[in-house]
């Protein structure tokens, strides 16, 4: 760690409007913002800056390293920067009629140069343990935050069907009251776009001269020639020849950004069903049935992103199973209270 090193310092700020629409609905618009500062990059004392000079161990590191005793000499700095900006719609409805349900879609750009040459989630502290491919230039690092999905949708919600007694609808018939009286359903569905990643190569490709490979494994990255979001259908989700590695000699990075690759996106819509059968005063039963992605749509995991491999760039091959994406699950229960 640098012996100047701060503590990373986080600035927030935000705007809302509140209307309520009817006695019972509400509705809210907020916009957010965030900057944060000084965030841990690793980076390595003994590193040298992309040339077209090839790199030369003599006996352990290339002459121009400033300490040719040692291969690599990583620490924490405080370089990183990251800002998000969302807007955020939201609807809540207060029980009424036998209806409640919130909802709410967010729309977010999130940028940082602190996660690392590939993200593929959320980056902490202690996640970085490689430097970057080219710690004088992060902003060849800064792109879109992995874990953020540019555009999310949450609806959470009951609604009692008015059919039964005490309810808008109900029948002097008692049989047809204990059918189709009582019954309330209920959902959590998910809508959202998909991570984003970022196109890597294999490290021996390389043409930065800065020996990557001995310097604890880092991620390379190719060149960008094209749209990665063209010409592709069925289970290929990107374009491979959008990507090219970098020409030999260049002496210097991909030009591939980080984040430019969104992956798959996600629906899953779980429900529920209930009601409760009264027998005699103390005595009754409740049947429940509860289902993630009701619809067994299938969600898609994201692909691998390495173009050095052409069978299995971009193409989608297994299905998620965070974020109730997975295959359609249900449970049925029958409880007795007396």
């Amino acid at each position: 760690m640098t012996p100047n090193y701060k503590d990373p310092q986080t600035a927030q700020w935000n705007v809302t409007i509140e209307r309520q629409l009817t006695s019972a609905l509400a509705a809210r618009i907020t916009y957010s913002g965030m900057n944060s500062y000084r965030m841990n990059v690793k980076e390595d004392y003994n590193a040298i800056p992309p040339s077209k000079q090839p790199y030369v161990p003599s006996p352990y590191v290339d002459p121009r390293a400033p300490y040719q005793n040692w291969i690599e000499l990583n620490y924490s700095a405080n370089a990183g920067f990251q800002n998000y900006q969302g807007l955020t719609f939201e609807a809540t409805q207060r029980v009424s009629h036998g209806l409640y349900f919130q909802a709410n879609y967010t729309w977010a750009h999130n940028i940082s140069d602190a996660q690392g040459d590939a993200p593929s989630g959320f980056a902490s502290e202690n996640l970085l343990f490689t430097p970057s491919y080219d710690q004088f230039d992060l902003r060849a690092a800064r792109g879109n935050v992995a874990g953020m999905p540019r555009q999310r949708f949450l609806l959470t919600g009951t609604y009692e069907l008015p059919y039964g007694t005490g309810r808008t609808w109900q029948s002097k018939n008692r049989l047809i009251n204990g059918a189709l009286g009582g019954w309330n359903i209920n959902t959590v569905t998910l809508i959202q776009t998909g991570p984003f990643l970022t196109p890597t190569i294999s490290p021996t490709l390389d043409q930065s001269n800065t020996d990557i490979v001995g310097r604890g494994g880092i991620t390379a990255r190719p060149d960008a020639v094209g749209d990665p979001n063209s010409g592709v259908g069925g289970d290929q989700l990107w374009n491979l020849n959008a990507f090219a590695p970098t020409p030999a000699g260049a002496g210097r990075i991909g030009d591939a950004g980080v984040g430019i690759l969104e992956g798959p996106g996600t629906i899953a819509v779980s429900a529920g069903l209930s009601k409760t059968f009264v027998v005699r005063e103390r005595l009754r039963f409740r049947f429940e049935s509860t289902f993630t992605n009701v619809l067994n749509h299938t969600n898609f995991a994201p692909p691998a992103s390495d173009i050095s491999n052409s069978s299995t760039f971009g193409v989608l091959q297994s299905a998620q199973t965070a974020g109730q994406g997975g295959n359609r699950t249900g449970q049925l229960a029958l409880r007795m209270d007396f």
